[in-house]
């Protein structure tokens, strides 16, 4: 009919040609139209079902867009088909576009008021846009409906409602709709994931890791997930069971399915860093942060990292940058970044700058028992120890497993010279949390209670605190310290000597273990090497008034054994 119509223009401009030739053809339009009008209807026809064909194609190789352009061609030629609505609402879902997917499914919903594939899909859109309420009610309608799911089941349907209530913290009624949804469909590793996660959220964490176990060996219908997302989940139950160890080899089954994915490296990060494992922890704070470069648990928990190797100024910036990020703080609240930020500040040695944002954290959390310890630690520094004191019994008080709080309380009362309080103190804080978690913390505990002991006179007991310390951390600088001090104070002289010279190879140069190792040479009768020791420590700190008296003794010491000895008097022979 295009070629009849271009044949009439052609003709028209042409002077030459007459016009009964054009009256001629017009007759013959007019005999074949009725019967051309026909065909164009069976025309469009095919090409509505070539647009819904093109539709579904398009959408399952995720060209979300151009499966949405398709719909809507299918469309144009039947408007009030509410199959296609519903067939253009998944690629909207997938492109994150949940308003348009809900005035689609509401349409598909006026042609066919129970059509219970469309109700899901509102579902599904409503819980993007975190409208769970409007969520759960129109499961609640999907499930209600017709039955027909198009490729899905009523599955789908449970599994959506679960997960709704499960945002809303319904979490045991989540559970009883993932039931449901596995009733329908009992091979639905997603479901039983998500029932593993809800699980956990309540604290069941055995239930949790027993569901996403049967997850992993189920592994059928992830939908867009990946067994990774059950493997994350299981470590996210062990790490709160406190088996760490557990807990990483299942994120790192995650990260070997699934590598690009910034929550678990996230999670990997912070039990290595429970574990004191700080190197490692950055490496995959790094990883997490390449990935999402603005997440803001990341940045939080590498501040904390930074700050527990001392890099004050970078755990500074890190958690600013984690303040201007993406708002993720998963089960964590920013009030952790105005903690760590405080933690660098003390670092930095700015207490007044620290003290505001420990407060700043206390004050979105008011039960952040590590916010309330870190206040009493600025407040040790500024010398407001009654403070110091209260803030240490709210951080108790919040969790009185709390190891930290409690070797914090013991420094503050050993400050005080409350002797005997401060080691009630370190033993509460050996029996709490540490005794299972971060290795240097509990070796810290051990050796700063060799110090209590010595003050209190019961050195063997101090040694044997310090020789525990060493045992868990060799690396541990104060452990070795300690150790050559109470050993010099035992009179075993050739041992503390050996103990101070771990101590310098761990930390070069320090005044307090060269005085030490001076001491003990000095008591060695190796006088030379005592006096370059008191040298060495003079030459970094030349007001160690230690060192100079020590220095002076042994220089005079020198000095007696190089007069005359006066002579012997004659012994006359017998």
């Amino acid at each position: 009919m295009k070629n009849i119509l271009k044949l009439i223009i052609t003709i028209t401009k042409e002077k030459t040609k007459g016009k009964a030739f054009l009256f001629c053809l017009l007759s013959v339009l007019a005999v074949n139209f009725c019967h051309n009008e026909s065909v164009l209807a069976q025309e469009e026809l095919k090409d509505f079902d070539y647009w819904v064909s093109l539709c579904d194609l398009l959408g399952s190789e995720n060209k979300y867009t151009d499966a949405i352009a398709a719909c809507d061609r299918a469309l144009i030629l039947n408007p009030k088909n509410p199959k296609i609505w519903t067939a253009r609402i998944e690629p909207l879902l997938n492109l994150g576009k949940y308003p348009e997917a809900i005035v689609s499914a509401n349409t598909a919903i006026n042609f066919k008021a129970d059509y219970s594939l469309a109700w899901v899909y509102r579902c599904q859109a409503f819980s993007g846009l975190g409208k769970y309420e409007e969520a759960i009610a129109a499961c609640d309608r999907a499930l209600q409906g017709d039955g027909n799911w198009g490729k899905e089941t009523a599955a789908l349907g449970w599994y959506l409602k679960g997960a709704a209530l499960e945002k809303s913290g319904k979490y045991e009624e989540a559970i009883t709709a993932y039931d449901r949804a596995l009733g329908v469909n009992p091979d639905f590793s997603l479901a039983m994931t998500s029932r593993c996660q809800a699980f956990s959220k309540l604290g069941k964490y055995e239930q949790a890791i027993a569901a996403c176990e049967l997850a992993l060996k189920i592994d059928k219908n992830w939908d867009k997930a990946t067994p990774a997302l059950a493997w994350y989940n299981k470590g996210l139950a062990l790490r709160k069971l406190s088996k760490y160890e557990a807990a990483l080899a299942s994120y790192n089954q995650a990260i070997a399915i699934k590598i690009d994915d910034a929550p678990t490296w996230a999670e990997d990060g912070y039990v290595l860093g429970i574990l004191g494992k700080y190197e490692q922890a950055l490496s995959s704070y790094e990883w997490a942060l390449k990935i999402k470069p603005d997440y803001s648990l990341a940045l939080a928990n590498q501040c904390t990292a930074l700050n527990r190797v001392g890099n004050y100024k970078d755990a500074l910036a890190a958690c600013d940058k984690a303040l201007l990020g993406d708002g993720n703080w998963g089960d964590f609240t920013p009030a952790i970044a105005w903690n760590q930020r405080g933690n660098a500040l003390i670092g930095n040695g700015k207490y007044e700058e620290a003290l505001a944002s420990i407060e700043r954290a206390i004050g979105l959390k008011t039960d952040y028992a590590e916010a309330w310890n870190n206040r009493s630690v600025v407040l040790w520094y500024l010398g407001r120890f009654q403070d110091a004191l209260a803030s240490s019994d709210r951080a108790i008080k919040l969790n009185p497993n709390y190891s930290q709080g409690w070797f914090n309380r013991a420094r503050i009362l050993r400050t005080l010279k409350q002797y005997p309080l401060a080691l009630a103190a370190y033993d509460r804080a050996l029996a709490g949390e540490a005794k299972s978690g971060d290795n240097l913390t509990l070796a810290d505990i051990w050796a700063n209670r060799s110090v209590v002991l010595w003050y209190l006179g019961r050195q063997p007991e101090a040694l044997a605190s310090s020789d525990r310390a060493v045992s868990i951390s060799p690396d541990l600088f104060q452990a070795w310290y300690n150790r050559g001090v109470v050993l010099s104070q035992l009179k075993r002289y050739q041992e503390a000597l050996t103990a101070y010279n771990r101590a310098n190879a761990i930390k070069e140069n320090d005044p307090s273990v060269l005085v030490g190792k001076g001491y003990a040479l000095m008591k060695l009768n190796n006088d030379v090497d005592a006096i370059a020791a008191f040298n060495a420590a003079l030459k970094i700190d030349g007001n160690n008034i230690v060192a100079q008296q020590n220095k002076e003794f042994v220089m005079h010491k020198l000095q007696q054994k190089k007069k005359p000895l006066p002579a012997a008097n004659p012994k006359l022979k017998n």
